[in-house]
C-alpha cells in the first residue's frame, strides 16, 4: 500500500512533468491541479528536491521545476525517496515453500517502477485527456 505522503509526491512529479519546459510551477499551482493540500506539499517538494528529482526558482516567476527530463526520471526513485516498498514477501514462517514466487513477485513490480517515467506517465495523461474531451455525442 502506497502511503499518501508517497502519492502527493507521485501526483506532484506527474504535473511538472506535465508542465516541462513551461517555466517554474508554484505549490498552489501544483497543489490545484492535482488536489494535493499546499501545507503537505511544501514539505514533499522539499524532499523531492533534497534528493535531485526537482528545483525551484524564487521571485515572482519562482516555483518548481524538473531539473532533467522526464523521461530520465523514474517513478522508483520517488518510491525510494518516500521509503515504499510495495512487496509481497510474507512474514510467516509458513511460507518457505512460496518464497521464491513472492521474490519474483516482488523483483517484477520493482522492475516496473525503474522501467516506467514520468514522461511516459505525462504522455499517458495527455492521451487520457484528449480521448476524454473528444469523447462527446449529441
Amino acid at each position: 500500500m502506497i502511503s499518501k505522503k508517497c502519492d502527493y509526491a507521485l501526483r506532484a512529479m506527474l504535473e511538472l512533468a506535465l508542465r516541462e519546459g513551461k517555466g517554474p510551477v508554484t505549490i498552489g499551482d501544483i497543489a490545484r491541479a492535482r488536489n494535493i493540500p499546499a501545507r503537505f506539499l511544501e514539505a514533499i517538494l522539499r524532499q523531492l528536491k533534497q534528493a535531485g528529482l526537482a528545483e525551484s526558482a524564487r521571485g515572482k516567476e519562482g516555483g518548481y521545476f524538473l531539473p532533467k527530463s522526464a523521461r530520465d526520471l523514474p517513478v522508483a526513485a520517488v518510491l525510494e525517496i518516500f521509503s515504499e516498498r510495495i512487496s509481497h514477501k510474507r512474514h510467516s514462517p509458513h511460507d518457505d515453500v512460496f518464497a521464491a514466487l513472492w521474490i519474483e513477485a516482488d523483483e517484477a513490480v520493482q522492475a516496473v517502477y525503474r522501467r516506467v517515467t514520468f514522461g511516459e506517465l505525462a504522455e499517458n495523461e495527455i492521451r487520457r485527456h484528449h480521448a476524454e474531451a473528444g469523447n462527446f455525442s449529441i
